[in-house]
């Protein structure tokens, strides 16, 4: 049931704007100047959606029996940098897991495979695409449109994917219920001014062996808090308990990972936010995900991602 392909439509074909290359669109906006051809929302739902100057698209996933009963939590996933949507369902998964915990689930398109992580370097940012108003937009749509709780929006991502959800949960006047960060980092110009607009759980999970996102994290320009720094960015930011409740996971698989993970609750509007180490992991989604190119490291099964972000979602409910 209505889970598709984002495609359709009249389609944005921006393109990498780098090293001076202009940005090139079909319909949705001209390259020689401004040129809006729909009203911020419009579009085919379940396929695109108009943001902006352009015509944005995603891959949705609706469990066959979400006419039924209750509305349903709404799951944003975000790819990394170069990747679309759709490959990035196909690489972790998820229907199996968001179909038995009852999501609806989301996985839109970047511009140039990119997101505006708030360093204004990336291509999606280079086009003068706005991201955060994206989400939003996107959001509404398909709450108009579908069985969602508005209040039970979660923003999750990977790589440059966990770095807009990370921001999202900083920036967005529309605060979701929670984001998770897999193999992210926060960027500093985004933490100086993180200000969430209401209480959110957040969940950071990273490798400490990630080659690209360095758990250490990274800098001079487009600089990067720490993995630590950024879980105590959030911890303080969002009122929690300094000291975490911790726990590890073993080795079960042996992939030669294990994970450590740090609990702080006691947060404003009872949320938590919650740090999953994962020792000797690369960067990747945890879990029976993959392929992974071998350059990212190894890839942990001691942890499955997708089902903590499902067990978050369905903790906080009974909350």
């Amino acid at each position: 049931m209505r889970s598709g392909r984002g495609a359709g439509g009249p389609r944005c074909l921006a393109a990498l704007v780098m090293l001076g290359a202009a940005a090139a669109c079909t319909q949705a906006a001209d390259p020689s100047g401004i040129d809006l051809t729909g009203s911020e929302g419009d579009g085919e739902v379940g396929r695109w959606v108009h943001s902006g100057y352009f015509d944005r698209t995603y891959d949705l996933h609706v469990p066959e029996d979400a006419d039924i009963g209750a509305p349903r939590p709404l799951l944003v996933v975000l790819h990394g940098a170069g990747d679309t949507g759709h490959a990035f369902r196909g690489r972790i998964a998820a229907d199996p897991v968001t179909d038995q915990a009852g999501f609806i689930t989301v996985y839109p398109d970047g511009l140039g495979g990119a997101w505006g992580v708030g360093c204004g370097c990336t291509a999606s940012e280079l086009t003068g695409a706005d991201d955060v108003k994206f989400l939003n937009t996107l959001i509404r749509q398909l709450a108009g449109a579908l069985p969602i709780d508005t209040t039970r929006v979660y923003v999750a991502g990977y790589s440059q994917g966990g770095q807009l959800a990370q921001r999202y949960g900083c920036v967005s006047a529309f605060p979701p219920a929670g984001v998770v960060s897999v193999a992210a980092l926060l960027l500093r110009q985004v933490a100086q001014t993180c200000a969430p607009a209401g209480p959110l759980d957040v969940l950071l999970i990273h490798g400490t062996a990630d080659p690209v996102m360095r758990y250490g994290g990274f800098g001079p320009g487009a600089s990067a808090l720490s993995v630590e720094e950024g879980a105590a960015l959030w911890t303080e930011t969002l009122g929690c308990a300094p000291q975490p409740v911790v726990r590890t996971l073993d080795d079960t698989n042996g992939d030669g990972t294990t994970v450590t993970v740090e609990e702080h609750t006691g947060c404003a509007g009872g949320a938590e936010v919650r740090l999953d180490r994962v020792n000797g992991g690369g960067h990747t989604w945890p879990g029976p995900t993959g392929p992974w190119p071998k350059s990212t490291g190894k890839l942990s099964r001691s942890l499955d991602a997708t089902a903590e972000i499902a067990a978050l979602i369905g903790a906080a409910a009974t909350r």
